[in-house]
C-alpha cells in the first residue's frame, strides 16, 4: 500500500514515503514476487496490478489547502479511511493464504489488517513513531531502539529487522574534485538545523547552497535555490565539498545522508540517531556537537577520499544489498508456524580466521 496523500510518481521525489514505495515495488519485482499496488490514480512503480483506491480529485478534496507533506497520518480521517476501506475490500476479494500486506503508513493503515487479520501485516521501512504491525523492518538500529522506548518494548522481537533504505546508484553522479561550496538539502524547518547550517558555513568562510522547500526566511546565509529537479539536486550533491545535515531531532535514517555518499560526497551531521550508523567518523564525514566542530568539519571534508565514500555507500545502500536482506527476511517470515523454524538463516558471513602474533 502506498500512502494516500501522494502518488507513486517521480513528481513526489521530495517525499520519502512515495519514493520508498516505488523503490520497494522495484525490489519486490526484482525478487520475483507478484505485486499488487494500492495507490492514488497515477502510478509509475512496477507492479502486476495497480488498484486505484482514491482519485486525484478525491485526494485534493480530502487534503484541501494543507500541503501534502503536512497531512496527518490518522486512519480516522476521510482521506485515510476511504483509501483503507477500499484497499481492504479489494484485498479481501483476491487474497491467498501466503500473501503479505505491506505498508509504510504504520498505524494509519492498521484498519486494512483488521479486515484481513489472517494475513501477515508488515511495515517494511519504518522511519516513524506510529508502529503497529507484528512484523517490522526499521531503517536503522537507532530508530528501532527509539521506537521500543516510545512504545514500551523492553525486550527483543524475533520478527523485527533493520534494513537501510536503498537507492538506484545510476541516479547519483560522481565528481572529483568537487566545487568549493557546501550544500543543505531538505525541508527548511528549524528542526532540520537550518540555523546551524548557515552559521557553520559563515564561520568556515565557505559558500552555502540550499535546496528544498519550506520557510525561506530561515535562510540567513547562502544562496537558496528552492525546489529543483531530481537531476539538478543530485548534481549539486555530487559537486559539493560536503552536505550539511545538522538535524536537531533523532533522525530515523535521513535519505540525503545515503544519497550524498552515493555521490562520494561527505556528510557533516549531528552525532545521534541514524547518523551514528550512516556517517563513519573521519571516513565518510563528521558527526559534530558544537558550531566550532561543524566549521572544522567543513574544512576537513575536502581531504576525505570521495571514491572510498562512494564505494562504502554502494555496499550499504544499493538495491543488491537490500535484495539479499529482504530475501532472507521473507524466508524468516515464511518459517513462522512451520517445522523449519529452527533452520539457520542464510546470508550469515563465514567466520574469518585471523592469525595473531604471540607476544612473549
Amino acid at each position: 500500500m502506498s500512502i494516500p496523500n501522494t502518488q507513486t510518481t517521480a513528481a513526489y521525489y521530495l517525499d520519502g514515503f512515495a519514493t520508498r514505495t516505488i523503490l520497494f515495488a522495484r525490489l519486490l519485482k526484482a525478487l520475483g514476487h507478484e505485486v499488487v499496488l494500492y495507490g492514488v490514480e497515477e502510478n509509475e512503480a512496477p507492479c502486476d496490478l495497480f488498484v486505484q483506491c482514491v482519485t486525484k480529485q478525491e485526494q485534493q478534496t480530502f487534503i484541501g489547502a494543507v500541503p501534502y507533506q503536512c497531512v496527518n497520518f490518522d486512519g480516522t480521517t476521510p482521506l485515510f479511511l476511504t483509501f483503507n476501506t477500499r484497499a481492504a475490500a479489494h484485498i479481501r476479494s483476491i487474497k491467498q493464504p501466503d500473501d503479505i500486506i505491506a505498508t509504510i503508513g504504520g498505524s494509519a493503515q492498521h484498519h486494512v489488517w483488521e479486515i484481513n487479520p489472517e494475513l501477515k501485516f508488515l511495515e517494511y521501512s519504518i522511519g516513524y513513531r506510529g508502529v503497529t504491525a507484528p512484523y517490522r523492518v526499521y531503517q536503522s538500529h537507532a530508530w528501532r531502539h527509539c521506537v521500543h522506548g516510545y512504545t514500551g518494548v523492553d525486550g527483543g522481537r524475533e520478527f523485527d529487522a533493520v534494513i537501510p533504505p536503498w537507492f538506484d546508484q545510476a541516479d547519483f553522479p560522481y565528481i572529483d574534485p568537487p566545487e568549493d561550496y557546501v550544500l543543505y538539502c531538505g525541508r527548511l524547518v528549524p528542526a532540520k538545523g537550518i540555523a546551524t547550517a548557515c552559521a557553520a558555513a559563515r564561520e568556515a568562510g565557505v559558500r552555502l547552497v540550499l535546496v528544498g522547500h519550506g520557510d525561506a526566511s530561515l535562510v540567513t546565509y547562502g544562496e537558496f535555490l528552492g525546489e529543483v529537479s531530481t537531476a539538478e539536486r543530485n548534481r549539486l550533491m555530487s559537486g559539493a565539498r560536503a552536505v550539511l545535515m545538522p538535524t536537531q531531532y533523532i533522525e530515523p535514517f535521513g535519505n540525503v545522508a545515503a544519497e550524498a555518499q552515493l555521490c562520494g560526497t561527505p556528510i557533516i551531521s549531528t552525532d545521534y540517531g541514524a547518523f551514528t550508523e550512516s556517517v563513519q567518523q573521519g571516513v565518510s564525514g563528521y558527526r559534530c556537537h558544537t558550531l566550532g566542530e561543524f566549521a572544522q568539519a567543513i574544512d576537513l571534508a575536502q581531504y576525505l577520499d570521495r571514491q572510498d565514500i562512494r564505494e562504502r555507500a554502494r555496499s550499504l545502500y544499493s538495491i543488491e544489498a537490500a535484495k539479499v536482506s529482504y530475501r532472507d527476511y521473507f524466508r524468516r517470515l515464511d518459517l513462522i508456524g512451520k517445522d523449519g523454524w529452527n533452520d539457520s538463516a542464510p546470508g550469515f558471513p563465514q567466520p574469518q580466521r585471523r592469525d595473531y602474533a604471540v607476544v612473549a
